[in-house]
């Protein structure tokens, strides 16, 4: 049975938004692209059990989009968050960026969930060229698949 979900990211290159469909149609539940302007009152997570986030990474943090949301979200109790990311696959700016997201919801009362979907997403240049590519969707369905404990 699939849960009442959502998918909300930030994307700069595409990268985070082809992820974030592939989870969207995965889990049978819209994706919103969040924009500067995206509060808790334009996006509401009232009747959501699934919320999974998604973004890329800059500087060890999440895309700012992102940020201010969780910063001005209502988020009330009993939902499940999880965490996908698109990087360049440096350092460890990834875990850097679940500390970001997971300080973010504690100060809110939530839990971010410890199982993260990670892929690599295409960099200026030629860098990661073609990534995230038709393997790593696949690898993203079947990460939220499992998440929300149903079978395709």
């Amino acid at each position: 049975m699939y849960m009442n979900a959502i998918v909300i990211y930030s994307t700069y290159k595409s990268n985070t938004e082809k992820v974030a469909v592939a989870i969207a149609d995965a889990a049978k539940c819209k994706a919103v692209k969040l924009t500067e302007n995206f509060t808790s009152e334009t996006l509401p997570l009232d009747g959501i059990d699934v919320v999974f986030l998604g973004t890329g990474i800059r500087g060890g943090e999440p895309y700012i989009e992102l940020q201010n949301y969780l910063k001005s979200a209502d988020l009330c109790e009993g939902k499940r968050f999880f965490l996908f990311m698109t990087w360049a696959g440096g350092g460890a700016s990834n875990k850097l960026t679940y500390e970001v997201v997971k300080k973010a919801l504690e100060a809110k009362g939530q839990r971010l969930e410890p199982d993260v979907f990670i892929c690599l997403g295409q960099t200026f240049g030629f860098t990661h060229r073609g990534h995230p590519n038709d393997g790593d969707i696949a690898e993203a369905k079947k990460w939220v698949t499992e998440k929300l404990g149903v079978n395709t």
